[in-house]
Parts: C-alpha cells; structure tokens; sequence
C-alpha cells in the first residue's frame, strides 16, 4: 500500500487535487493523508480539532460524490494540521508518512517572489524528496497518453518504474523525449540513454530532438501528442521553475492545462536564473507602466 500526501487549504484548488488523488488511490492503490498548515498563528487544541473535522468533512463529501459507495470506501483516509507549513516542514511530513507521492494544487508563482516569500509550493521540486504532482484546474483523468521529458542519460529505474502505476489500469502510451541544446557533446549517449528508459515500458515511442527553448519547445510537443500527463525529470532547477510561472498562463500555454509530474531530480534555481527573472519582473513593470511615465515627462 502506497502513500499519497495531499496538501489542503480549502481552496477549489486544493479539492481538484484530493479528486486527482482519489482516483490514484484506486488505481496503485494508496492511502491517503491530508494535511492543513494554519497560516495565521499557533494552533489551539479546539481549532486543531475544527481543521481535522473540516478535512475529514472534506474527504467524505469527495469520496461519496465522485466514487461509487463500494469505491469510495477502499481508501483510507488520514488528516493532519499543523502550525505554518513550509517546504522543509512538509519534507518532514513526507518523511513521517512515508509519502511516495505529493499531489497538490497547481500554484502559479514567479521564480523571484518564490525566494523571497518562500512560497511552498514554488520550492516543493526541490525541497520534497518523493514525486510532486500538481494538477491544475478541471476535470482531469487518469491519463491515456504520456509524456515523459528528462536527461535519460541520468535517469534511474526508481524515477521510471513508477509510472505505469498512474495511467489508466487499461495502459497508456508513453512519449520520452529527449531535447538537446546546439552545444551538445554528441547525440549517441543521449539515445542511448532514451532507448534504455523505453524498455520499461509496454508501448513507448523515443524522440531526441533540438531545442531552441526547452520549456516552450517542450509544451508545443506536449500539445501535438495531445498528452493528458508531462513527466519532468531534469536537474535543471531553473527550468522547473519557469514551468509555474505566470507568465505562462497569459498565453494559455498547454502544460499549464495538464497535471505535470516533477520527478525528484531538480536542483534549486541559480542565482543568474533569478536574476533574470527579477529583470523581466522589472521590464514588464516599465512596460505597464510606459503611458504613465510619458505624462510625467510630458507635464
């Protein structure tokens, strides 16, 4: 019986999340804990007791509106709420249930503001040792086409055996791409690489193909395979963090529009990367703030 830790803050995001986990539930199946971090101060022993009733209140109503009753009743469900829940501190939790998978809401964040604010969400790829899977809004299945984007080359089996087990019990076609930059050292380690990933899995096609912007390139392949899952597994910390920045969700892009998968190989961001985004931060200010600039100088 496996483990899935679902963070909870009463949001409809957080609720996609814990429909997402139910159906995981039945397929591997796993347990599943949900926790609540108080935001607002310590937490007395009565409003301890109220957030475990609202989370097990929660639960229930999910379990009995999305599942059948004999469904439904073959998860077990388990709650904790705790003081001002950080990225370490749910490190701790995972460790203490044993979690082999986070699933979480899809939060958008910029890389900048993350630092400064410690989002929790923005640092889980890096922070939280197991998976982390973040589902964004709408009704999302149990995914039918997959696609898994990594440096396979460093890829171990303990990243990819888990896979089958969250697609469809039916099967699902995997898509394992490798991209690579103009400064490659060669091609023959990276397709060997890609081909090796492809023997675990009962239908898998391999695409090694150049990348100009891997994030962007990445979600255009995602959206020609019409996927229904993105599996990320890189130890490019700062591309993990473009993946959830909003800018993204101006221009619709498609792997906001699908859960995505963050293996636990990233990196934390670099200093040049955030950098960079504080420089766009600032560009974007300025353009918004053009019109108004050029009344000022105008008066």
């Amino acid at each position: 019986m496996q483990t899935i830790l679902v963070p909870i803050d009463f949001t409809a995001s957080s609720e996609h999340a814990l429909v997402y986990a139910n159906k995981l539930a039945l397929r591997l199946p796993a347990e599943i804990v949900l926790v609540h971090s108080a935001a607002d101060g310590p937490l007395t022993p009565e409003r301890r007791a109220d957030l475990l009733h609202r989370l097990e209140a929660l639960a229930e109503r999910l379990r009995y509106r999305q599942l059948t009753r004999q469904s439904g009743r073959r998860i077990n469900y388990y709650y904790h709420a705790g003081d001002g829940l950080s990225a370490e501190g749910l490190q701790v939790l995972v460790a203490g249930f044993n979690a082999d998978l986070v699933v979480a809401g899809l939060a958008l964040a910029d890389c900048a503001e993350a630092q400064a604010a410690g989002a929790p969400r923005a640092l889980l790829p890096e922070l939280v040792s197991c998976p982390v899977l973040l589902v964004p809004p709408g009704r999302h299945e149990l995914p039918a086409r997959v696609v898994v984007s990594g440096d396979f080359t460093r890829l171990a089996s303990r990243h990819l055996s888990p896979l089958p087990g969250l697609v469809r019990p039916s099967g699902a076609h995997f898509d394992l791409v490798q991209f690579y930059g103009a400064g490659s050292a060669g091609l023959a380690p990276l397709k060997k690489g890609v081909l090796a990933a492809r023997s675990r899995f009962a239908a898998a096609a391999v695409h090694l193909l150049p990348a100009e912007d891997e994030l962007e390139d990445l979600s255009e392949f995602c959206e020609q395979q019409a996927a229904q899952l993105l599996v990320v597994a890189t130890a490019d910390g700062c591309l993990v963090r473009r993946f959830f920045n909003p800018h993204y969700a101006k221009t619709n892009a498609y792997h906001l529009r699908i859960p995505v998968l963050v293996l636990g190989t990233s990196t934390e961001p670099t200093a040049s990367c955030c950098a960079q985004c504080s420089l766009r931060k600032a560009a974007e200010a300025r353009l918004i703030a053009g019109p108004h600039l050029e009344k000022a100088s105008a008066s």
